[in-house]
C-alpha cells in the first residue's frame, strides 16, 4: 500500500513522501518492534503509521528537520493504541475467568482464538442492554461511574447489572466447556 502511495510529490510538501518513507521506515519499524516485541504487529503498526502520515502529509507540511519527530510522534501514539487494544483483549479474557499469559506458540494462539470465539458467542446470548454494559465496561474500559453516566443509571446499579451480565457470560462459557 505504501509503495503505491509514495510515487508522487504532494503539493506543498518540502520532500516527496516516497523519500520520507525510504529514509525513516526502517527506524520507525525498529522503534515499533522495540516497543511491541512482536515483528508482525510492528509491521502492521508501521504500515498504519505511514498510512496516517501520508494522509496528513500535505495538510501538515512537516519541514525536513521536523519530519522525523512528527513520524515518531505518530508511531508512539500508534504503539499506545496497540497497547490499549491488547489490554482490552486481556481484560476481557480475565473478566470471564480465562486470565493467563499469552505465549507465542501456534497451539496457544489457536487456543486463544478459540477462547475469543467462545466469548463472542457467549456475549451474543446476552440481551442488548447486558451486551452494552459488558462492552462499555470491558471493551471500552469505562469505570462503573462512567458506564452509569452513559446509560443514565446510578454507579451502583451499573456495577450490579454488569456483574450479573458477566455472570451470565461465565455460565454460558461453563456450559460450552
Amino acid at each position: 500500500m505504501i509503495a503505491a502511495m509514495t510515487g508522487r510529490q504532494l503539493e506543498g510538501a518540502a520532500t516527496p513522501f516516497d523519500e520520507v518513507y525510504r529514509e525513516h521506515a526502517d527506524a520507525v519499524y525498529r522503534f515499533c518492534v522495540s516497543q511491541l516485541r512482536d515483528a508482525e504487529t510492528a509491521e502492521d503498526i508501521t504500515g498504519d503509521v505511514f498510512a496516517a502520515a501520508f494522509a496528513a502529509y500535505e495538510r501538515v507540511h512537516p519541514d525536513d528537520a521536523g519530519v522525523r519527530t512528527w513520524l515518531f510522534r505518530i508511531a508512539r501514539n500508534a504503539v499506545i493504541d496497540q497497547y490499549r487494544r491488547e489490554g482490552r483483549r486481556r481484560a476481557l479474557l480475565a473478566r470471564v475467568g480465562r486470565d493467563r499469559q499469552f505465549a507465542d506458540s501456534v497451539e496457544e494462539t489457536v487456543e486463544r482464538r478459540s477462547d475469543l470465539r467462545s466469548i463472542r458467542a457467549a456475549l451474543e446470548t446476552l440481551r442488548d442492554h447486558d451486551r452494552l454494559l459488558v462492552g462499555l465496561r470491558i471493551a471500552g474500559g469505562l469505570s462503573f461511574a462512567e458506564v452509569g453516566a452513559v446509560l443514565g443509571m446510578r454507579e451502583s446499579a451499573a456495577k450490579a447489572a454488569t456483574h450479573r451480565a458477566l455472570e451470565r457470560v461465565r455460565a454460558t462459557l461453563r456450559k460450552q466447556a
